[in-house]
């Protein structure tokens, strides 16, 4: 019975996402009969704010409109963005929405209408901080009845914890960040990224540093970019080029790309910027000597402690130095006339053939070897190249709208082939005005109409290939974005609190002094101490019962973290059911294989940009009997706690609605829950419900 009543109203709550609302605009009239066709955006100190399509916003005295639209005013509910607070970013707003609205008029089609409220909550926490609202964000935004309160929300939220943690996770995947590389942890680097982000480090400043990072990873953690890929110069500069310039090189690598504008000599040339960088090695061992230091590893008690040993050689001796001599040479396989095999590879900068001012970028050739980096990275990350602005740009309008204007946004070759090219350079031009500040960029393009309408399903999308941006694209909640709101439904909104900052305990523990004034009995002393503090740096995949995993887990979050209150989830996060309810930032990276976040689509960081919000069978079982919706259902379960709270049935579904949708149930929903409790199904019984229902992994 209750099962046939699971299915029933998981039936009925699949009913289409997308649901047209009230007219957004309507034709106002002035005390003279003037006309002006606009939306309302609200009143303020007698002044009434009406925006007309092409973005510009008019601030009219109240009384001058006509006595049947002064009432419409005081009664009608404002839409959309409100009465924008800093009228630059109304301007730049709405010069984004003429030119949307130009690329659809051309094509014949119309603009989505303007998202509910409840609609653009949901999607705004979902895109900004990663994870949905709760019960009382929701209701929070949903009864504020300021005209500006959209743009308000955008910027608490891009002033949240929630805010790093989410953007972390985007670029964790787009720079394959990962705990464990080249046989050494990266925790350091993760750190090092996290807190740039927390400090709003422009773009092409956080860029640069990675690009000319030097030191040793334990100490710098900027260098895990290029160490990620040590001693694999060429295809480090691949992804390099692919990741930041949207050029699409990687055939360039073996041979003249045949479908792009890059031979094989040209991508040497970039290559020999980096023919003076050493990334492979075992530097951190050369102050002591190899002869001293084989002493020491033989005077370990066995083979193990050896083994270990020369691991925790290889960690110190993961470092970046730029030496004298450039050794980039073509390879031996070499084949075209302008150049023979294993010839010296001086370097040479590109330039774009689709831009008029290719001098003002080209970079300044410099004679010394140790300054080739910075030479490249000044020349990649200048605002004067125009493809650094608008790759970057394209990705985050991806990450808002869900598809690029141009696809993919590893291939910037032919910007004109984007779905709106004058689109495309405007938000490069944005970029470089708002002077590579993300999160400036990116409160403009929430408060954009076009982000704050309605979203278009991806079937009406025509898959993407010629999608003008009616409105966002209806998806699938990412692998991190569904985990993160699974733990707020458990959690609440304290799941934001805990930070792993497992770099300088990591580091502090490792570091070996390998000086060559060291002695053997004293480095072998800071080996054997090492080796016992690796124990809370343990493997990403644990064995056996997940409980007891768990309870590791967390107290090695703690040690990491050097945390003593147990209950303090700044120190460590709680856990229900084996499972570790941290943001997916704070958790490995990646995770383990059987873990819910891979399951729904985490890259395992070997591959750039690999994450997948493909829907699967193995996704629709762990919804159905996974440990996550077991814990959600639990009596502790916050979203289930509040619920109980209520006094009637309505009010307690009403409190699941908001705390899984934000949104209350319509009134056949309200009337189908009501009775299936009245039925016998329990609040854990819907809450497995509401957690099946498309709705709930859809960011709408």
């Amino acid at each position: 019975m209750k099962t046939r009543l699971f299915l029933l109203l998981a039936c009925a709550l699949t009913a289409p996402l997308l649901q047209a609302e009230n007219e957004v605009y309507r034709t106002w009239t002035d005390s003279q009969g003037r006309k002006l066709e606009a939306t309302f955006r609200g009143v303020e100190n007698g002044q009434v704010f009406l925006q007309v399509r092409n973005g510009y916003v008019y601030r009219l005295p109240l009384e001058k409109l006509s006595a049947a639209d002064q009432e419409a005013a005081k009664t009608l509910k404002p839409e959309g963005l409100g009465i924008p607070a800093d009228p630059n970013l109304a301007q730049a707003a709405a010069r984004i929405d003429i030119l949307v609205n130009g690329g659809l008029q051309k094509a014949g089609q119309q603009p989505n209408p303007l998202a509910s409220d409840e609609q653009f909550v949901r999607r705004v926490y979902l895109d900004i901080v990663g994870r949905i609202p709760t019960r009382e964000e929701a209701l929070e935004f949903i009864n504020d009845t300021s005209v500006s309160k959209r743009a308000k929300v955008i910027d608490k939220l891009l002033n949240s914890e929630g805010y790093r943690s989410h953007l972390f996770n985007y670029f964790a995947d787009m720079m394959r960040v990962a705990d464990q590389a080249q046989k050494a942890r990266f925790y350091t680097y993760q750190d090092w990224m996290k807190s740039q982000i927390a400090d709003n480090i422009p773009w092409d400043k956080m860029v640069y540093t990675m690009m000319t990072a030097d030191g040793k990873l334990l100490d710098n953690g900027a260098t895990g970019y290029l160490l990620r890929d040590a001693g694999m110069r060429l295809d480090n500069l691949s992804l390099t080029l692919s990741t930041f310039l949207g050029a699409n090189v990687s055939c360039a690598q073996c041979h003249d790309h045949p479908f792009a504008d890059w031979t094989q000599r040209q991508f040497y040339e970039m290559a020999s910027f980096f023919g003076a960088t050493e990334t492979y090695g075992v530097r951190g061992s050369k102050g002591y000597g190899m002869q001293g230091m084989r002493q020491v590893l033989a005077s370990l008690d066995d083979r193990r402690l050896q083994q270990q040993a020369k691991n925790l050689v290889r960690i110190n001796a993961m470092e970046i130095e730029d030496g004298e001599e450039n050794d980039l040479k073509l390879p031996d396989d070499y084949k075209y006339p302008d150049g023979k095999p294993g010839q010296p590879v001086a370097p040479k900068l590109v330039t774009w053939s689709d831009n008029k001012n290719n001098k003002a970028y080209q970079g300044v050739q410099t004679k010394k070897e140790e300054d080739l980096r910075a030479q490249f990275a000044k020349w990649m990350t200048s605002p004067d190249n125009p493809r650094f602005a608008m790759t970057i740009a394209n990705r985050l309008w991806k990450r808002a709208f869900g598809l690029g204007v141009r696809e993919p946004v590893t291939d910037l070759d032919d910007p004109e082939s984007a779905v709106n090219p004058p689109l495309l350079r405007h938000l490069a031009a944005e970029m470089v005005r708002l002077k590579f500040d993300l999160k400036q960029f990116m409160r403009l393009l929430y408060n954009t109409q076009a982000y704050q309408r309605e979203a278009t399903s991806h079937e009406m999308a025509d898959g993407g290939a010629n999608y003008l941006f009616p409105g966002p694209i209806l998806r699938r909640m990412s692998a991190e974005q569904a985990w993160d709101s699974c733990a707020t439904l458990v959690v609440g909104a304290d799941v934001d609190k805990f930070k792993a900052n497992r770099g300088e305990t990591y580091a502090k523990v490792m570091k070996v002094d390998f000086s060559a004034d060291a002695s053997p009995s004293a480095v072998k002393a800071q080996i054997e101490a090492a080796i016992a503090g690796m124990r809370q740096f343990g493997g990403n995949k644990p064995q056996g019962n997940p409980k007891n995993n768990a309870k590791k887990r967390r107290m090695q979050m703690r040690q990491q973290t050097m945390g003593e209150d147990e209950e303090d989830l700044t120190v460590a996060p709680p856990v229900r059911n084996g499972l570790v309810l941290a943001r997916a930032s704070e958790l490995p990276q990646p995770e383990r294989d059987q873990h819910f976040l891979r399951m729904f689509g985490q890259s395992d960081r070997q591959i750039a940009d690999s994450s997948n919000d493909e829907g699967s069978i193995p996704q629709v079982l762990m919804l159905m009997n996974g440990e996550a919706q077991r814990v959600i259902g639990q009596p502790d379960s916050l979203v289930v706690k509040t619920a109980a709270t209520q006094a009637t049935n309505q009010q307690q579904v009403e409190s699941l609605y908001l705390s899984f949708f934000s949104r209350k149930p319509r009134a056949d929903e309200l009337a189908d829950a009501e009775g299936a409790l009245g039925s016998g199904l329990t609040l854990r019984d819907l809450t497995w419900v509401l957690f099946n229902t498309r709705e709930f992994v859809f960011v709408e």
